[in-house]
């Protein structure tokens, strides 16, 4: 059961993100810094902002559930999102930066044209709207198993309050939390695994006795050959959509092309670190806690509290209340960064272009602030409706979500940056051409179709590796050639469309500086941050000195905080050497 101390725990971290809120709000003067924090962020912001967007609670309830009955399997997800992030920074990021525009689809303006620009801007909402719903669930799972609250409820109730902080604070308040959340998870991650670790005999131990057929692949695969192939799938997946121009954004904030690579390689290693330390708990709940349905009668999939289960037996009282606010630090940082980037696209390529030509700042951000709330009441009524789905477990949804919805758009926003003889049309075309290869392969030349024409019974389990597989693989081999199939009807532009594209390449090749030295900007962000991370480490070392608290735990969380925001703050003192403006044309 949650303690008071617990419930003490979550009140301190949610004032504390209120507080980030403020501070950073009076950042906010136009729509670059209220989108993109006007291209001023330190590596350090970015690359944690980007490794949380990418994390979310799905980690720790759907990705754990498939831990809990599959082992290591889930753990293929986090080591390519680890080798996604590698690429990005040896060969994407620092492109990103150089594109010098707000939103992605202004790259894709610049790119692709106006035609392609409105696709990808309406295909943008729909595929935002879905993964925060889905991010907004995960969340509820444990919100509602640990507080006792009907999860439709929660859902309202933690989408409302992610919806107030991204309206107040734009993208400097949620790089900012990003920030402060990545510290929490990471800290109360490190102690949840000692527990586990010190519970479980070691790794060893825990293989020895997983109760799944293969402690590698889990139960219900015959044939070796589809796990191989998901894996494949999965692998493809995540280095398309990491590297794709939708993901750009945290390296569009980024202070300049040096600091957009270390973004992406502190994502990497963050991921690598996580392979391990945030699915050993839910592997080693499966040898233990094997009555998850009991303990959690509330949930359509008690699976998904497996990770829950492990805080709420083995960590001391107050702890469970910080895991909980890391739940919920995940899920905000995913679904506030949907929310910021999906009203950035909303306002600069659509009501900007289409609506309003003329409108100047004061009006652009004042729609800004109207189109997150609109956006984020979508994506709570949304989340409810598939919060009505039975029988399809979290993990499923979200790893099906991306293979029909996601990576239709991707691939035209990897390959346009670096394959320049294709045709305008070939973005929305591919778009398209994608959508229907994810209809076809989902409801046609699917699974079952296999299946029945290879006169093969799979298993359950196998039936939905390979629903998706089949997307996936389908759209490898044929959305990817499509694409590069455009390039036999380029014509070479002219006028306008002409320099446009000249401009992009220019851009895309060209550095962006910054000046060497530390800027008021440099120092602003690692004196906040330093503060609310010394504020946030001292309030949990504290909570360790509370009547029958077990203080280990509470030393290694807070110690870690408060050591990594003293070295920011002391960072913070150096003399500033630059004030002159990062230099972003080419």
């Amino acid at each position: 059961m949650i303690t008071s101390y617990d419930i003490g725990a979550i009140a301190f971290y949610f004032i504390l993100m209120i507080g980030v809120t403020f501070a950073f709000r009076k950042q906010i003067t136009d729509t670059s810094e209220y989108f993109r924090g006007g291209g001023k962020m330190l590596w350090w912001m970015c690359g944690s902002s980007a490794f949380m967007s990418t994390f979310s609670a799905w980690t720790f309830s759907g990705a754990a559930g498939k831990a809990y009955v599959d082992g290591l399997t889930v753990v293929f997800i986090m080591l390519f999102n680890a080798a996604a992030y590698l690429i990005c920074a040896l060969v994407v990021a620092h492109r990103f930066r150089q594109l010098r525009v707000i939103t992605p689809v202004q790259a894709i303006r610049q790119r692709f044209g106006k035609t392609s620009e409105q696709v990808f801007t309406w295909f943008k909402i729909v595929s935002a709207l879905n993964t925060g719903a889905l991010a907004l669930i995960a969340v509820s799972v444990f919100m509602s198993a640990v507080i006792g609250v009907d999860q439709n409820m929660t859902i309202i109730g933690t989408g409302a309050v992610i919806i107030f902080m991204t309206f107040l604070g734009g993208s400097w308040a949620v790089i900012a939390s990003d920030f402060l959340q990545a510290l929490l998870i990471i800290a109360v991650s490190i102690v949840t695994f000692i527990y586990a670790y010190n519970e479980s005999g070691g790794f060893l131990e825990v293989a020895r006795n997983f109760p799944a057929e293969s402690f590698i692949m889990g139960d219900g695969i015959t044939y070796t050959e589809i796990f191989l192939l998901w894996v494949g799938a999965i692998f493809l997946q995540r280095v398309i959509g990491v590297n794709s121009l939708s993901q750009s954004i945290r390296f569009l904030s980024a202070k300049d092309s040096i600091h957009a690579r270390k973004a992406a390689m502190l994502a990497a290693v963050l991921f690598l670190f996580g392979a391990v330390v945030w699915f050993f708990p839910p592997i080693f709940a499966a040898t233990t806690f094997t009555n998850l349905p009991e303990l959690y009668p509330t949930l359509s999939d008690a699976n998904d509290a497996s990770y829950l289960a492990v805080v709420q037996n083995l960590l001391p009282a107050g702890m469970v209340g910080l895991v909980l606010a890391a739940m919920f630090a995940a899920t905000m940082s995913s679904l506030d960064s949907q929310i910021n980037g999906c009203s950035a696209t909303i306002v600069k390529n659509f009501y900007v272009p289409i609506m309003r030509p003329d409108s100047n700042e004061t009006e652009q951000l004042a729609v800004s602030r109207i189109v997150t709330i609109v956006f984020g009441i979508g994506i709570i009524l949304l989340a409810l409706f598939f919060n009505q789905l039975k029988g399809i477990s979290l993990f499923q949804l979200m790893v099906t979500s991306m293979a029909l919805v996601h990576m239709p758009m991707f691939v035209p926003q990897l390959f346009g940056i670096f394959v320049r003889k294709t045709p305008d049309w070939a973005a929305w075309a591919t778009l398209i051409f994608g959508v229907v290869v994810s209809i076809v392969s989902s409801s046609f030349i699917n699974a079952q179709w296999f299946s029945d024409v290879l006169g093969i019974t799979y298993s359950s389990r196998e039936m939905a590796d390979l629903g998706v597989v089949i997307p996936q693989l389908a759209h490898g081999i044929l959305t990817v050639g499509f694409f590069f199939a455009t390039g036999l009807f380029y014509k070479e532009p002219v006028g306008v469309r002409k320099q446009e594209l000249e401009t992009f390449f220019t851009n895309v090749s060209t550095p962006v500086v910054a000046p060497e030295g530390s800027s008021p900007e440099d120092n602003m962000q690692r004196k906040y941050l330093g503060i609310m991370s010394m504020i946030f480490g001292g309030g949990v070392l504290a909570m360790g000195l509370l009547p029958g608290v077990t203080m280990t735990a509470f030393l290694i969380t807070g110690g870690f905080m408060l050591l990594v925001g003293y070295l920011l703050f002391k960072s913070s003192r150096l003399p500033t050497t630059v004030s002159t403006p990062i230099l972003e044309t080419a």
